[in-house]
């Protein structure tokens, strides 16, 4: 006679449920989310005759556009001065300050293209070109969470920092007795040029399609590292459930379970 709760000899053996697994957790810098490898990203400030609007890229998941006006000085005989930039940033050097993302793209160099009077082959050569130097566009990100717990951006800033590089030549004389000082009309130009990016970056950056773009590649690339890490195949139709998500400073911290 068998004891009472044991299986026979050679039954099956006893079926156990197994419990479901516990919520997984992970903290993922901001700057991953953004595109992980920014080597590609750049600002790229431009406003030549016939040039496209100047634009900026960041990482796989922020592009956008924006217009800086050239400048117009008004010369004491009456001519007009016209000053073009142009110059492409290197990729940026990234800093988390606090409960921010700092991007500084730093330019090799930022030319200033002037004209007196017109854009004629002689008003192109009646005065000097200039160069900016130590030109950084900086822009800040602010991180959240959406109500689904997926990150993305609460607000963003921007600036532009810069100097004239010291010219051979900076005064030019029209007409016998009026002088034109291109230097201080380009130093004018640096310092009319912090208010125009910061305003084109920001409208750029908070334009519904931008934060559209944004939060469907950054929940790609956060849906494929998370599956990843439960060790499921970022191919298959699984998906994640958010339990608990937050950012710590610029850290993105989430507990989560695949579905």
């Amino acid at each position: 006679m068998m004891p009472q709760g044991q299986p026979p000899p050679g039954g099956p053996p006893p079926r156990y449920q197994a419990a479901p697994p516990g919520p997984l957790s992970k903290t993922i810098p901001l700057a991953l989310l953004l595109g992980g490898d920014l080597s590609k990203s750049f600002v790229q400030l431009t406003n030549l005759r016939g040039q496209v609007d100047s634009n900026f890229t960041i990482g796989r998941s922020l592009a956008g556009r924006f217009t800086v006006p050239p400048y117009v000085h008004e010369a004491s005989n009456g001519a007009r001065v016209y000053v073009h930039a142009n110059g492409l940033s290197n990729p940026p050097v990234v800093k988390s300050e606090g409960t921010e993302l700092h991007l500084e793209f730093h330019f090799p160099s930022l030319q200033f293209k002037t004209y007196y009077r017109d854009y004629s082959p002689e008003g192109d050569q009646s005065v000097g070109d200039t160069v900016g130097e130590n030109a950084i566009v900086d822009i800040f990100i602010i991180p959240t969470t959406n109500h689904q717990g997926f990150p993305t951006y609460q607000a963003v800033r921007a600036g532009f920092r810069g100097t004239l590089k010291p010219q051979d030549k900076c005064v030019y004389w029209f007409d016998v007795v009026f002088p034109i000082n291109i230097c201080d009309v380009s130093k004018k130009y640096l310092d009319s040029l912090g208010n125009a990016i910061e305003t084109g970056v920001r409208e750029a950056l908070s334009h519904p399609q931008t934060r559209t773009q944004f939060d469907q590649v950054v929940w790609q690339t956060l849906r494929m590292d998370l599956l990843m890490q439960a060790g499921i195949n970022p191919m298959s139709p699984a998906q994640i459930q958010v339990i608990e998500a937050s950012f710590h400073g610029t850290d993105y911290v989430v507990k989560y379970v695949p579905r």
